[in-house]
């Protein structure tokens, strides 16, 4: 199943979509997110696209620890790379890591996992999450004439 990711560009060219050149130095990312109790969420985006504007091959994503209070998946879908000025028609294949927590968790949770590319070295991306509950649905008003 293709999902359409055309929103999180932005996050797909800040976190995965590596262009060809020097890989990054940095290997190990930490972070941290916040998260609704019993709803899916995404992490990050992971794609390739070289300097003329070819897709490349799709990263390798590893769980290297799965979250105690929910789930994690890799999905994968396309995004628009208009973003990237000098590929305004590019369509890419990306894979999204998505978390969701237990309906009824609410604390903190984990999860690492590492990203390799066929073009550099691995990246391990660790997330500390914070997961909040579910807000509560706005009560309506007592339809009644009694007083």
């Amino acid at each position: 199943m293709t999902r359409s990711f055309r929103p999180i560009l932005a996050a797909a060219l800040g976190l995965g979509l590596a262009a060809a050149g020097p890989a990054l130095a940095q290997d190990k990312i930490y972070r941290s997110a916040d998260a609704v109790a019993g709803k899916t969420m995404r992490l990050s985006v992971h794609g390739n696209v070289s300097k003329d504007c070819k897709p490349g091959p799709l990263p390798e994503i590893k769980v290297l620890t799965s979250p105690k209070h929910g789930t994690l998946a890799v999905k994968r879908g396309k995004v628009d790379a208009g973003q990237l000025k000098r590929c305004p028609a590019l369509e890419v294949q990306v894979e999204a890591v998505f978390y969701q927590a237990n309906a009824n968790y609410t604390g903190e949770d984990e999860v690492a996992y590492e990203v390799k590319r066929s073009d550099g070295p691995a990246q391990s991306l660790t997330v500390k999450i914070t997961v909040g509950a579910r807000p509560k649905p706005a009560s309506r008003a007592k339809e009644s004439s009694d007083i």
